[in-house]
Protein backbone atom coordinates (compact mmCIF):
# COMPACT_ATOMS: atom_id res chain seq x y z
CA UNK A 1 0.00 0.00 0.00
CA UNK A 2 1.45 3.32 -1.12
CA UNK A 3 1.96 5.95 1.48
CA UNK A 4 1.65 9.70 0.95
CA UNK A 5 5.46 10.01 0.94
CA UNK A 6 5.93 7.28 -1.70
CA UNK A 7 3.20 8.86 -3.82
CA UNK A 8 5.03 12.16 -3.70
CA UNK A 9 8.25 10.41 -4.76
CA UNK A 10 6.46 8.73 -7.66
CA UNK A 11 4.92 12.02 -8.75
CA UNK A 12 8.28 13.77 -8.51
CA UNK A 13 9.94 11.01 -10.52
CA UNK A 14 7.28 11.28 -13.18
CA UNK A 15 7.87 15.00 -13.33
CA UNK A 16 11.60 14.48 -13.73
CA UNK A 17 11.07 11.93 -16.50
CA UNK A 18 8.68 14.27 -18.22
CA UNK A 19 11.13 17.16 -18.14
CA UNK A 20 14.06 14.93 -19.16
CA UNK A 21 12.10 13.58 -22.12
CA UNK A 22 11.47 17.04 -23.54
CA UNK A 23 14.18 17.81 -26.12
CA UNK A 24 14.89 21.34 -27.31
CA UNK A 25 13.69 21.90 -30.89
CA UNK A 26 16.39 24.29 -32.13
CA UNK A 27 18.98 21.61 -33.05
CA UNK A 28 16.35 19.93 -35.24
CA UNK A 29 15.51 23.22 -36.93
CA UNK A 30 19.17 23.95 -37.59
CA UNK A 31 19.71 20.46 -38.97
CA UNK A 32 16.80 20.84 -41.37
CA UNK A 33 18.13 24.22 -42.45
CA UNK A 34 21.61 22.82 -43.11
CA UNK A 35 20.15 19.92 -45.10
CA UNK A 36 18.02 22.30 -47.17
CA UNK A 37 20.93 24.62 -47.94
CA UNK A 38 23.21 21.71 -48.77
CA UNK A 39 20.61 20.28 -51.10
CA UNK A 40 20.15 23.62 -52.85
CA UNK A 41 23.91 24.02 -53.24
CA UNK A 42 24.29 20.50 -54.61
CA UNK A 43 21.45 21.11 -57.06
CA UNK A 44 23.11 24.28 -58.33
CA UNK A 45 26.61 22.81 -58.56
CA UNK A 46 25.39 19.77 -60.48
CA UNK A 47 23.16 21.70 -62.90
CA UNK A 48 19.99 20.23 -61.48
CA UNK A 49 21.58 16.89 -60.53
CA UNK A 50 22.55 16.25 -64.18
CA UNK A 51 26.33 16.86 -63.98
CA UNK A 52 28.51 15.08 -61.44
CA UNK A 53 31.90 15.95 -62.93
CA UNK A 54 33.52 19.13 -64.21
CA UNK A 55 33.43 17.73 -67.75
CA UNK A 56 29.70 17.02 -67.56
CA UNK A 57 29.03 20.50 -66.19
CA UNK A 58 31.06 22.03 -69.01
CA UNK A 59 29.18 20.00 -71.63
CA UNK A 60 25.84 21.14 -70.22
CA UNK A 61 26.90 24.78 -70.31
CA UNK A 62 28.15 24.49 -73.89
CA UNK A 63 24.95 22.76 -75.03
CA UNK A 64 22.90 25.54 -73.46
CA UNK A 65 25.07 28.23 -75.07
CA UNK A 66 25.92 29.47 -71.59
CA UNK A 67 29.71 29.11 -71.72
CA UNK A 68 31.32 32.28 -73.00
CA UNK A 69 34.85 33.61 -72.63
CA UNK A 70 34.71 37.24 -71.48
CA UNK A 71 36.26 39.95 -73.64
CA UNK A 72 39.86 40.45 -72.60
CA UNK A 73 42.46 43.06 -73.51
CA UNK A 74 45.78 41.52 -74.54
CA UNK A 75 49.30 42.23 -75.76
CA UNK A 76 50.45 39.87 -78.53
CA UNK A 77 53.94 38.65 -79.45
CA UNK A 78 54.63 41.83 -81.41
CA UNK A 79 53.54 44.08 -78.56
CA UNK A 80 50.31 45.04 -80.31
CA UNK A 81 47.19 45.83 -78.33
CA UNK A 82 44.05 43.85 -79.08
CA UNK A 83 40.69 42.79 -77.72
CA UNK A 84 39.93 39.12 -77.89
CA UNK A 85 36.43 37.68 -77.68
CA UNK A 86 34.78 41.04 -78.29
CA UNK A 87 34.09 43.45 -81.13
CA UNK A 88 36.13 46.31 -79.68
CA UNK A 89 37.15 48.00 -76.43
CA UNK A 90 33.51 48.73 -75.56
CA UNK A 91 33.05 45.01 -74.82
CA UNK A 92 35.59 45.10 -72.00
CA UNK A 93 34.18 45.18 -68.45
CA UNK A 94 35.76 48.59 -67.82
CA UNK A 95 35.85 49.67 -71.49
CA UNK A 96 39.62 50.15 -71.48
CA UNK A 97 42.76 48.21 -72.28
CA UNK A 98 44.39 47.55 -68.94
CA UNK A 99 46.52 50.54 -67.97
CA UNK A 100 46.94 51.75 -71.56
CA UNK A 101 45.46 55.11 -72.40
CA UNK A 102 44.88 54.40 -76.10
CA UNK A 103 42.15 52.12 -77.50
CA UNK A 104 43.20 48.72 -78.82
CA UNK A 105 44.48 48.59 -82.36
CA UNK A 106 43.25 45.13 -83.28
CA UNK A 107 40.08 43.11 -82.75
CA UNK A 108 38.84 39.73 -83.94
CA UNK A 109 37.05 39.35 -87.31
CA UNK A 110 33.45 38.79 -86.36
CA UNK A 111 32.84 35.82 -88.69
CA UNK A 112 35.93 33.84 -87.66
CA UNK A 113 36.22 30.72 -85.53
CA UNK A 114 39.13 30.32 -83.12
CA UNK A 115 40.96 27.46 -81.49
CA UNK A 116 42.14 28.71 -78.11
CA UNK A 117 44.70 27.15 -75.80
CA UNK A 118 45.82 28.46 -72.42
CA UNK A 119 49.56 28.30 -71.77
CA UNK A 120 52.53 29.88 -70.03
CA UNK A 121 55.80 30.25 -71.88
CA UNK A 122 58.02 28.65 -69.20
CA UNK A 123 56.02 25.42 -69.34
CA UNK A 124 58.10 22.53 -70.64
CA UNK A 125 55.39 19.88 -70.92
CA UNK A 126 51.76 20.45 -71.92
CA UNK A 127 52.35 23.90 -73.42
CA UNK A 128 55.15 22.60 -75.63
CA UNK A 129 52.85 19.86 -76.91
CA UNK A 130 50.12 22.41 -77.58
CA UNK A 131 52.63 24.57 -79.44
CA UNK A 132 53.64 21.66 -81.67
CA UNK A 133 49.98 20.91 -82.40
CA UNK A 134 49.20 24.52 -83.23
CA UNK A 135 52.20 24.58 -85.60
CA UNK A 136 50.61 21.70 -87.51
CA UNK A 137 47.21 23.39 -87.52
CA UNK A 138 48.73 26.66 -88.73
CA UNK A 139 50.07 24.79 -91.76
CA UNK A 140 46.68 23.18 -92.37
CA UNK A 141 44.86 26.50 -92.16
CA UNK A 142 47.15 27.91 -94.84
CA UNK A 143 46.85 24.81 -97.03
CA UNK A 144 43.05 24.87 -96.77
CA UNK A 145 42.86 28.54 -97.68
CA UNK A 146 41.25 29.42 -94.36
CA UNK A 147 43.56 32.18 -93.21
CA UNK A 148 41.37 34.82 -91.61
CA UNK A 149 38.52 32.33 -91.25
CA UNK A 150 40.01 30.02 -88.63
CA UNK A 151 42.52 31.44 -86.19
CA UNK A 152 44.75 30.11 -83.44
CA UNK A 153 44.98 31.90 -80.11
CA UNK A 154 47.50 30.99 -77.39
CA UNK A 155 46.78 32.93 -74.20
CA UNK A 156 49.28 32.99 -71.33
CA UNK A 157 47.95 33.11 -67.77
CA UNK A 158 51.41 33.79 -66.27
CA UNK A 159 51.74 37.47 -65.28
CA UNK A 160 55.53 37.12 -65.69
CA UNK A 161 55.15 36.61 -69.43
CA UNK A 162 56.04 39.80 -71.28
CA UNK A 163 56.22 40.55 -74.97
CA UNK A 164 59.76 39.10 -75.21
CA UNK A 165 58.58 35.82 -73.65
CA UNK A 166 55.60 35.63 -75.99
CA UNK A 167 57.82 36.37 -78.98
CA UNK A 168 60.24 33.64 -77.91
CA UNK A 169 57.43 31.09 -77.64
CA UNK A 170 56.14 32.20 -81.02
CA UNK A 171 59.56 31.85 -82.66
CA UNK A 172 60.07 28.42 -81.15
CA UNK A 173 56.86 27.17 -82.75
CA UNK A 174 56.97 29.45 -85.82
CA UNK A 175 53.73 31.19 -84.93
CA UNK A 176 52.79 33.72 -87.62
CA UNK A 177 50.36 36.58 -87.23
CA UNK A 178 47.53 36.97 -87.96
CA UNK A 179 46.79 33.23 -88.15
CA UNK A 180 48.40 32.42 -84.80
CA UNK A 181 48.61 35.01 -82.06
CA UNK A 182 50.41 34.42 -78.76
CA UNK A 183 49.30 36.89 -76.11
CA UNK A 184 48.94 37.72 -72.45
CA UNK A 185 46.16 39.60 -70.71
CA UNK A 186 46.81 43.26 -69.94
CA UNK A 187 44.87 42.88 -66.68
CA UNK A 188 45.58 39.82 -64.45
CA UNK A 189 42.13 40.16 -62.87
CA UNK A 190 40.49 39.81 -66.28
CA UNK A 191 42.65 36.77 -66.95
CA UNK A 192 41.52 35.10 -63.74
CA UNK A 193 37.90 35.73 -64.71
CA UNK A 194 38.50 34.11 -68.09
CA UNK A 195 40.14 31.07 -66.49
CA UNK A 196 37.14 30.60 -64.21
CA UNK A 197 34.73 30.82 -67.12
CA UNK A 198 36.81 28.39 -69.18
CA UNK A 199 37.08 25.89 -66.30
CA UNK A 200 40.87 26.13 -66.49
CA UNK A 201 42.71 25.43 -63.25
CA UNK A 202 46.29 26.65 -62.79
CA UNK A 203 48.05 26.02 -59.47
CA UNK A 204 51.65 27.04 -58.62
CA UNK A 205 53.79 23.91 -58.41
CA UNK A 206 56.31 25.34 -55.94
CA UNK A 207 59.13 25.28 -58.50
CA UNK A 208 58.33 28.45 -60.41
CA UNK A 209 55.83 26.78 -62.70
CA UNK A 210 52.20 25.71 -62.68
CA UNK A 211 50.14 22.57 -62.72
CA UNK A 212 47.26 23.22 -65.10
CA UNK A 213 44.74 21.34 -67.16
CA UNK A 214 45.26 21.54 -70.90
CA UNK A 215 42.93 21.32 -73.86
CA UNK A 216 41.43 23.30 -76.69
CA UNK A 217 38.40 25.56 -76.77
CA UNK A 218 36.67 26.22 -80.07
CA UNK A 219 35.03 29.64 -79.83
CA UNK A 220 33.44 32.25 -82.05
CA UNK A 221 34.71 35.81 -82.24
CA UNK A 222 32.45 36.92 -79.37
CA UNK A 223 33.83 34.23 -77.08
CA UNK A 224 30.93 31.76 -77.17
CA UNK A 225 32.41 28.32 -76.55
CA UNK A 226 31.21 25.91 -79.23
CA UNK A 227 33.16 22.87 -78.07
CA UNK A 228 36.12 21.66 -76.03
CA UNK A 229 38.65 19.01 -76.97
CA UNK A 230 41.47 17.17 -75.27
CA UNK A 231 45.09 17.79 -76.07
CA UNK A 232 45.26 14.68 -78.25
CA UNK A 233 42.12 15.55 -80.25
CA UNK A 234 43.46 18.70 -81.91
CA UNK A 235 42.66 17.41 -85.40
CA UNK A 236 39.07 16.80 -84.30
CA UNK A 237 38.98 20.33 -82.91
CA UNK A 238 40.08 21.69 -86.27
CA UNK A 239 37.45 19.66 -88.14
CA UNK A 240 34.84 20.92 -85.70
CA UNK A 241 35.96 24.52 -86.28
CA UNK A 242 35.67 24.07 -90.04
CA UNK A 243 32.15 22.71 -89.67
CA UNK A 244 31.24 25.65 -87.44
CA UNK A 245 32.22 28.28 -90.00
CA UNK A 246 29.39 30.53 -91.23
CA UNK A 247 27.66 29.41 -94.42
CA UNK A 248 29.80 31.46 -96.81
CA UNK A 249 33.00 30.05 -95.36
CA UNK A 250 31.60 26.52 -95.36
CA UNK A 251 30.83 26.82 -99.08
CA UNK A 252 34.43 27.76 -99.81
CA UNK A 253 35.75 24.90 -97.69
CA UNK A 254 33.61 22.42 -99.61
CA UNK A 255 34.81 23.77 -102.93
CA UNK A 256 31.57 25.54 -103.81
CA UNK A 257 31.06 29.03 -105.15
CA UNK A 258 31.98 31.92 -102.83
Amino acid sequence: MATRRSAVRVASGASVVSHAGARPRWPVVWLLLVISLSGAGLYALTDGLTAWTLDQRRENRIAAGAMRLPAVAVWDQQGREAVWFGADASDLPDARLGAAASPPAQSSPQDAIYLVDVIYTRCMTVCRALGAEFAQLQARIAADGLSGRIGLRSLSFDPRDGVADLAGYGREHRARLPDWAVATAADPTAMRALLREADVIAIPDGFGGFEHNGGLHVVDARGRVLGTFTLEAYQDAYAFARAALPAAGAANVDGGAP
